[in-house]
């Protein structure tokens, strides 16, 4: 679960770099003429080029970047749990390596949570829905090329009782090739809503593991503890 939090502390860190540095400073740090690609091959480019770019997408590029990790960060932590289920016994076969199924797996889990007070868990399917959207946004940036398509709208996690969210701008058919360049753009407030549903439904996710799987008794009170961030810890792992 630490490195899925560790993605809002990188998150503000690129936003709070950017509002600060200025076009000088930065034209000064980079590259002047030319950008490595390969091991023995460079491209040429312009510096300032690349700095008006920035200034156009920097917003839903980071935060593209940085949820993708936050993705990453939470699928292994769906692997670690379905290691450890298996590897005591809990369980009589490890968790699919399809990352869908393992949400299918971690949604059926979660819907059982006794963790924290009323309002968090009438808010566990919410929190599904968020999670189950980013996985398909996730697809759009890594399979086709930031645009949405018609799996977007149709491969959701069918979550009892409520409908799939499915962005505004979707478009509702994808039959002609202008209505496919639709790009996903995520914005701040979006990144933390996103980023903030996975690591709560973590939190479900362990409290409930630990008291249907191992019998633990004693509610799981980790915002009780008002630890510091160990802001290390939750970038690099130590």
């Amino acid at each position: 679960m630490t490195r899925c939090k560790g993605g809002n502390g990188y998150y503000l860190y690129g936003i709070a770099c950017k509002q600060k540095a200025q076009l000088p400073e930065v034209l000064s740090a980079l590259p002047p003429t030319h950008i490595p690609m390969t091991h023995n091959w460079v491209r040429n480019y312009s510096p300032i080029d690349l700095c008006h770019a920035m200034e156009r997408c920097f917003g839903p590029y980071h935060a593209r970047v940085a949820l993708i990790a936050v993705i990453g960060a939470f699928e292994g932590a769906l692997r670690n749990f379905g290691e450890r289920l298996a590897a005591t016994g809990r369980t009589s076969k490890a968790l699919a390596h399809n990352y869908k199924m393992k949400l299918e797996w971690a949604f059926s889990v979660a819907t059982q949570s006794a963790y924290g007070d009323q309002e968090m868990r009438e808010r566990v399917p919410t929190l599904c829905l968020d999670v189950d959207h980013a996985r398909r946004i996730r697809n759009l940036w890594m399979h086709n090329n930031g645009f949405f398509d018609s799996q977007y709208a149709e491969d959701y996690i069918r979550i009892p009782g409520h409908d799939p969210i499915i962005d505004k701008v979707c478009p509702q058919r994808f039959r002609q090739r202008r209505e496919r360049t639709v790009p996903v753009i995520l914005s701040t407030d979006g990144f933390f809503r996103l980023t903030k549903s996975h690591i709560e439904l973590l939190h479900h996710l362990h409290d409930t593991i630990q008291r249907i799987y191992f019998g633990q008794k004693r509610p799981y009170a980790y915002q009780q503890l008002k630890k510091r961030i160990e802001c290390r810890r939750l970038l690099i792992g130590n």
